[in-house]
């Protein structure tokens, strides 16, 4: 199978290449290097360094390569961008968004794209299901919701296309963590706790997420890219095991030998994020691996 894959030089997109490799997909990278490395780009694939929002970029990675399937999950990442680059945000996530449609439409591929738990906002209602409300907070307030909003706009964008006649997927990695995964000030809050020292916990602590590990979510990607009958659809690919964020961090602090330390709040911070799965059942797909055993192969 012919697969483009945007943002597949970093976390996740640098594992979903590794799988697809594997198994004998000619791939294509489009990746600007702004957050990802080329280091962790498979071999077996083909790089096109671009950026997502010009189009003439697209036509460079489709050029002699007529996708059959697009991954489009290049994005501005990073919970303190979101506030502090809320611009970039928005035009980065919702104009590279309409760019792999477009490009999607012309080629005839299928689009999966990638979307957040986070286009929910601060919806309290839980588990998080396809037809929860977005909430989101008053702008003057803070921008941390540039990019759930970014996400919310990109599936609203999907949507539309969907109805015309395009094979679209959307697919909510919940909380990913596993090799790779950043830990400076702009990365996700497994690798943040156990490269950091002391561990910092943002305000009390108190709020939940369920965590899923990297390998998991690879075989539910490769499920959706697979599947039949699937556009239109969206997935929450996570669990429904939920810790607190302090209780995280003494878990890794005793894991690493370190102390935990209380810091400010992150603007907008959901109190509670807990997917539902039940759509999964289309994939057969659940995550199996537990989050001590996680942990344990991440160390």
């Amino acid at each position: 199978m012919r697969i483009l894959v945007t943002g597949g030089a970093g976390f996740l997109g640098s594992h979903l290449v590794d799988a697809l490799v594997k198994r004998g997909d000619e791939v294509v990278v489009l990746d600007d290097l702004s957050r990802g490395d080329k280091s962790q780009i498979n071999q077996g694939a083909r790089f096109v360094q671009g950026d997502v929002r010009l189009f003439s970029d697209w036509e460079k990675a489709c050029d002699g390569f007529d996708p059959e399937v697009i991954h489009h999950l290049a994005a501005i990442n990073g919970t303190r961008r979101f506030h502090k680059e809320a611009d970039l945000v928005v035009d980065v996530n919702v104009n590279g968004t309409r760019m792999s449609l477009k490009a999607a439409k012309e080629h005839n591929s299928t689009l999966i794209f990638y979307s957040s738990p986070e286009a929910f906002g601060e919806q309290e209602n839980m588990p998080l299901r396809n037809d929860s409300t977005s909430i989101f907070t008053p702008a003057h307030l803070h921008q941390r919701h540039s990019y759930g909003a970014s996400k919310h706009i990109g599936e609203l964008l999907c949507q539309f296309e969907f109805r015309k006649g395009l094979d679209v997927r959307i697919v909510r990695p919940c909380n990913v963590y596993g090799p790779r995964l950043r830990g400076d000030d702009n990365g996700q809050v497994v690798s943040m706790m156990m490269e950091s020292n002391p561990i910092v916990v943002h305000g009390d602590g108190l709020q939940t997420r369920s965590l899923t590990w990297i390998h998991d979510v690879i075989e539910g990607l490769l499920r959706v890219n697979d599947g039949v009958n699937l556009s239109g659809k969206a997935f929450n690919l996570g669990t429904n095991d939920e810790i607190s964020m302090l209780d995280l961090a003494t878990k890794i602090a005793k894991l690493r030998g370190v102390e935990i330390i209380h810091g400010e709040s992150n603007h907008g911070d959901s109190k509670r994020r807990l997917p539902d799965l039940s759509m999964n059942k289309e994939i057969d797909w659940a995550a199996k691996t537990g989050l001590d055993d996680g942990l344990s192969q991440l160390l």
